[in-house]
């Protein structure tokens, strides 16, 4: 069997190393994502999410929202 490059201990357990890189990569990643759509949505453009397994832009959610607010109002 593979020791996969030596990042899982001999009992089966991720190296503490390898989680932390894990974690900053991950970081990393989610800045790098949130500066996206910060900037996506300074032009104007959509972001598009999966909000189980139903393809969204933000949007479409804001105006679902506007819509739900002008409603209850109407109600109240």
């Amino acid at each position: 069997m593979a020791n996969n490059g030596g990042k899982i201990t001999e009992n089966k357990m991720v190296k503490p190393e390898t989680l932390q890189k894990a974690f900053e990569l991950q970081r990393i990643g989610s800045a790098a994502v949130k500066k996206a759509q910060e900037e996506n949505r300074r032009l104007g453009i959509p972001n598009w999410y999966s909000i189980n397994g139903v393809i969204i832009s933000d949007q479409e959610i804001a105006q679902n929202d506007k819509e739900l607010r002008q409603t209850e109002k109407r109600v109240n």
